[in-house]
């Protein structure tokens, strides 16, 4: 089973703001997403920043313990009304070294989903969404299992 740690996103729609740095009206959606953040970069994270668009400050995400360690999963959730990410979000790592930053680009936000953080082998930020298995099906497989343990124990 993967480990994982906690992360705490405290008003994101505040430390996000509504506003680029420009001073123009951002345009915003009302969401409500609970995702899960996972580090595959092989590197222990020390700070976790996000941001919608290039001219946007970053914000950050509060790291349980100050780290995020490499193979932990972590639980994200957003709410309220939040920029809208017209070409993704950006996500952006500072490594535990201290001295090393990645940005991922284009990153999609949404609720009930897994989104791996990874490094090729170029060290290129590279990005997975995937959805998680749904619970009846892991019920399903499970009884599949203990109804052929019976049949082969017979």
């Amino acid at each position: 089973m993967k480990k994982r740690i906690f992360a705490l996103l405290l008003a994101v729609s505040a430390a996000v703001g509504m506003t680029a740095c420009g001073g123009k009206e951002v345009e915003t959606q009302e969401v409500d997403y609970d995702m899960t953040f996972e580090n595959q970069t092989g590197i222990d994270v020390s700070k976790l920043e996000i941001r919608y668009a290039e001219d946007a400050d970053w914000s950050e995400i509060a790291l349980t313990d100050g780290e995020w360690k490499s193979s932990y999963q972590m639980p994200v959730s957003m709410e309220g009304q939040m920029p809208v990410a017209e070409d993704g979000w950006q996500v952006q790592m500072t490594f535990a070294d201290g001295d090393s930053q990645k940005v991922w680009e284009g990153v999609e936000f949404a609720d009930d989903v897994i989104l791996t953080f990874a490094l090729d082998e170029d060290m290129e930020p590279v990005v997975t969404n995937s959805v998680p298995a749904p619970e009846g099906d892991i019920d399903e497989t499970d009884a599949l299992a203990e109804d052929l343990t019976d049949e082969t124990e017979e």
